[in-house]
C-alpha cells in the first residue's frame, strides 16, 4: 500500500486521526483561498474532532481502495502544506476518480503541487488500478489550470452549474487524464 510518497521536495503521507492537529492548523490558516474554490463547510468541519473523525474515515477507506487522501509536506517538516486527493472512484468498466488537491497560500509558486500531483497520479494508475482521472477547476483558478496541463492533463469541456460555491452554482472546466 502507499501510506507514504518520496517526491525530490516533498513528503506525502496517508495521515491516520493522530494527524488532525495539523490537518485543522493548515485549513484555518488557509480557509479564506479553500473557500474560494469549495463547497461551504459547516463550522464543525473546523473542530479537531471532526477532522479526527475525518482523517480516519479516509484513512480506512485508503486500507480498502476506496478513497486516497495525502497530506503534503515539505521533506523533513512537520507542517501540513497541502492535500491531494482521488475520490468518487468508479468501477469497472469505468475505473475512474475525481482528482482534488489544495495548497497553503504562502506555499503557491513553488511547483509543490504539480510535484504532488504527479505523484498522486502515479499512485491513482498504480495502486488504485485505475484508467482515468478527471479534475474539475473554475475557469478562474489558472494556476490550478496549470498544474493540471503540466501534469498531462487535457480540457474535455464545461460542465455548466457543477459545484455550489459560497452560495451559487458555479461552471467548472472538466480536465481528464488517461493512465
Amino acid at each position: 500500500m502507499w501510506r507514504q510518497i518520496e517526491t525530490e521536495r516533498l513528503t506525502l503521507k496517508l495521515l491516520d486521526k493522530k494527524g488532525a492537529g495539523q490537518v485543522l492548523d493548515f485549513l484555518l490558516e488557509n480557509r479564506d483561498m479553500i473557500e474560494k474554490y469549495e463547497a461551504k463547510k459547516q463550522p464543525l468541519y473546523y473542530t479537531k474532532f471532526y477532522q479526527e473523525s475525518l482523517i480516519q474515515t479516509e484513512y480506512d477507506a485508503a486500507l480498502k481502495k476506496a478513497y486516497l487522501r495525502y497530506y503534503i509536506f515539505e521533506k523533513n517538516r512537520e507542517e501540513v502544506i497541502g492535500t491531494v486527493s482521488v475520490g468518487q472512484l468508479r468501477p469497472y468498466p469505468y475505473n475512474s476518480g475525481v482528482l482534488g488537491y489544495k495548497m497553503a497560500g504562502r506555499y503557491m509558486g513553488r511547483g509543490y503541487a504539480t510535484e504532488a500531483v504527479a505523484s498522486m497520479c502515479e499512485a491513482a494508475f498504480g495502486y488504485l488500478g485505475l484508467h482515468r482521472l478527471e479534475a474539475y477547476v473554475l475557469d478562474e483558478n489558472i494556476p490550478s489550470i496549470r498544474v493540471l496541463e503540466k501534469n498531462g492533463f487535457k480540457k474535455e469541456g464545461l460542465c455548466q452549474k457543477n459545484l455550489c460555491v459560497n452560495g451559487q452554482w458555479r461552471d467548472h472546466f472538466l480536465f481528464g487524464k488517461i493512465k
